[in-house]
């Protein structure tokens, strides 16, 4: 009641201010690469009916002083047809705040992606923690909410971090050089991988019916992940679908307790619990989700698709190697003993885990994605789902 209180109140405050997008159109225009950025943000939004939400490590970082916050939206609509007031009624709404917490910097043409200056009155730590409390107050349900709005993109965090963002983004272009299929007639091998290179002591084994698809980190990645094991940690269908198409890994707000889970066998590591399976809808189809030909040579597609992060991880960050926590009572992989098939990689009590960071504990070096016709539960590596 309180809340729904808060939220009339943020709507009368607001109902004799008439704020024009055309008050606040640029004259610089987006530059290419971020049109094309924005148009992947789309698609993530037509596909998962919700916008791609980005935010700046540095909130989380008590040692940083932030001098400014913004928030930036990406609004599919056209900026000459955008009503500003009406929008900017609803999403202080439903973010709890007052149009005396944020002021309009611009609007620029194209769909109307608008940037705001938030908390610009608030001392450093103060404006801190107001955006973390936002940014946890982002449910599924809450980005549904914000997604009829019609904003396909948010970021939250300062100007320096979102331009360094943008530029980071297209370095880290998927990797095509190293994208592999595996399995038989594609990229193929049984048992442990011997090939001299250093995974920390850790086997590899070919994560047969998986597509990958690499991710840039730096240019000498061998050189500089000599000796960290490669493991695998399944992820939503947005998530994944969220690198698959801006190119970018966003943070992962999820609650990690001791530490974030993952594992040496991408067939424990895809369970349902752990990599959602997704229907791919006809009109979702894309590029991705090939499966191959027909009899007539069109491109064929799958039905169902499910996403896997491929990490590496050095060993002194593995805090615990312990058993299977499903409770299966039969073999699940034939390479990795059920004992010793979860690991858990210490965090460092980070809030968010950023797989962009070269630093981190763990880094991302790959989207693994299975598509196929049938549900994957009938596949052969995958009868212990129901064991």
């Amino acid at each position: 009641m309180k809340i729904q209180q808060h939220s009339l109140s943020i709507i009368k405050a607001h109902a004799e201010i008439n704020l024009s997008a055309d008050e606040y159109l640029s004259d610089q225009p987006l530059s290419s690469e971020e049109k094309k950025y924005y148009d992947e943000c789309k698609q993530y939004y037509y596909m998962t009916k919700r916008p791609l939400i980005s935010v700046s490590d540095e909130i989380f970082d008590h040692n940083v002083a932030i001098e400014s916050l913004i928030l930036k939206f990406g609004i599919d609509e056209d900026c000459h047809q955008f009503k500003l007031q009406n929008f900017l009624n609803n999403i202080c709404s439903m973010l709890n705040i007052t149009m005396h917490d944020i002021s309009i910097k611009n609007i620029q043409n194209g769909s109307a992606i608008l940037e705001t200056e938030i908390f610009g009155k608030l001392e450093s730590k103060d404006k801190a923690l107001k955006i973390r409390v936002m940014y946890e107050s982002l449910t599924d349900k809450m980005q549904e909410e914000i997604a009829k709005l019609n904003v396909f993109f948010l970021y939250m965090g300062s100007i320096e971090a979102f331009a360094k963002q943008q530029n980071y983004r297209s370095e880290i272009k998927l990797n095509p050089q190293f994208n592999r299929t595996y399995g038989p007639g594609h990229t193929y091998w049984t048992g442990e991988l011997k090939d001299g290179r250093d995974r920390g002591g850790k086997p590899y084994y070919c994560p047969v019916g998986w597509q990958r698809n690499s991710l840039y980190i730096i240019d000498n990645l061998r050189a500089r992940y000599k000796g960290w094991c490669i493991c695998y940690h399944g992820t939503k269908f947005n998530f994944g679908l969220a690198i698959l198409l801006s190119g970018l890994k966003p943070a992962d707000n999820t609650a990690h307790g001791e530490g974030i889970y993952a594992s040496p066998s991408i067939i424990y590591a895809c369970h349902p619990r752990y990599a959602e399976v997704k229907d791919i809808e006809p009109k979702h189809q894309n590029e991705y989700f090939k499966i191959g030909k027909d009899q007539y040579g069109n491109d064929k597609y799958g039905k169902y698709v499910q996403f896997v992060l491929e990490c590496r991880v050095h060993p002194s960050n593995i805090k615990k190697i312990g058993r299977e926590t499903l409770g299966v009572r039969t073999t699940i992989d034939s390479n990795v003993s059920n004992e010793e098939i979860e690991w858990v990689i210490k965090t460092n009590a980070k809030k968010i885990v950023d797989f962009n960071d070269v630093d981190a504990e763990m880094i991302c070096t790959g989207i693994m994605i299975r598509v196929t016709e049938q549900h994957p539960q009938s596949l052969p590596d995958s009868k212990w789902w129901s064991g």
